[in-house]
């Protein structure tokens, strides 16, 4: 009895396996190929893809994947595919698609507890394209080697003083040019 049994799981298992390869086969036939051409893709166990790779180390398989497969590459993540842009020559593609094509609001969902609820990529992509040309000056090149003697400054201070009252006092001193009065300066929580 136990003999029928057995082969009974085995026959069901393989009818499974049959039907999830018809499956795909017919699928493959009936989806129409895009003219595109699509990035190089990342060998990988069927299923789990490099699902094991990364959680070992998603640095470490960028590095070794990049001399291999290129600057714009795929990862077969269980039920994910994610295709990375390695440098500024590629990087700009990301930046400059069309909302329809590269849905940045759907690959930084992660960041909404950094920016808030309502900012950046929490926002529809009319609004986040207005909220970046608030920033976008403000992280250009020549502004941000602006800014390294300010955060130098703040983090040999903020060895010695809670930064929060630092860098309004700092802000006061360079950016709004007011004149300091001795109580301001005397002032405890500094």
């Amino acid at each position: 009895m136990t003999g029928d049994t057995d082969n009974k799981f085995l026959n069901v298992g393989l009818l499974i396996i049959a039907t999830l390869l018809v499956a795909k086969l017919i699928s493959a036939l009936i989806t129409p190929r895009s003219q595109k051409r699509l990035p190089p893709v990342m060998k990988g166990w069927p299923l789990i893809g490099g699902l094991i790779r990364f959680l070992k180390g998603p640095i470490v398989m960028l590095r070794e994947e990049y001399p291999k497969l290129g600057s714009v590459f795929t990862v077969n993540l269980v039920n994910r595919k994610i295709t990375f842009l390695i440098g500024p020559e590629v990087s700009a593609h990301f930046f400059k698609a069309s909302e329809v094509d590269l849905s940045q609001q759907e690959v930084y969902q992660f960041n909404v507890p950094t920016f808030g609820p309502g900012v950046v990529f929490d926002v529809e992509y009319s609004i986040r394209q207005e909220q970046f040309r608030f920033f976008t000056e403000a992280l250009r090149v020549n502004k941000l080697k602006g800014y390294v003697d300010q955060m130098v400054v703040e983090a040999e201070v903020s060895k010695f003083i809670d930064l929060s009252a630092v860098s309004v006092f700092y802000y006061l001193l360079t950016t709004l040019s007011v004149p300091v009065c001795p109580s301001f300066i005397d002032n405890p929580f500094l």
